[in-house]
């Protein structure tokens, strides 16, 4: 794994800081989304079962919608000129 790793240790460009970025969003958007999910499977009264339903299907729509942002970035379709 080392030698895979070897000569990355550079810093990072304003590309590679922003798909992180995008792609560490993904990721606590997901972890929500699985949080939200398993409160609402918990017992919850029907109301906020839906309501916690409601809200988990919004974050992922996001998540899917950062994920593509994400894939563009990678792809150089979307371009930073410089880390903020």
């Amino acid at each position: 794994m080392a030698d895979i790793i070897h000569g990355l240790d550079g810093p990072r460009t304003a590309q590679q800081e922003l798909f992180y970025d995008l792609e560490d969003a993904t990721a606590v958007i997901g972890w929500s989304v699985a949080e939200l999910n398993s409160m609402a499977a918990s017992g919850k009264s029907p109301d906020e079962a839906i309501a916690l339903m409601k809200i988990s299907a919004l974050l992922k729509a996001q998540q899917e919608k950062i994920r593509s942002h994400a894939d563009e970035v990678k792809a150089g379709r979307i371009v930073r000129d410089k880390a903020e």
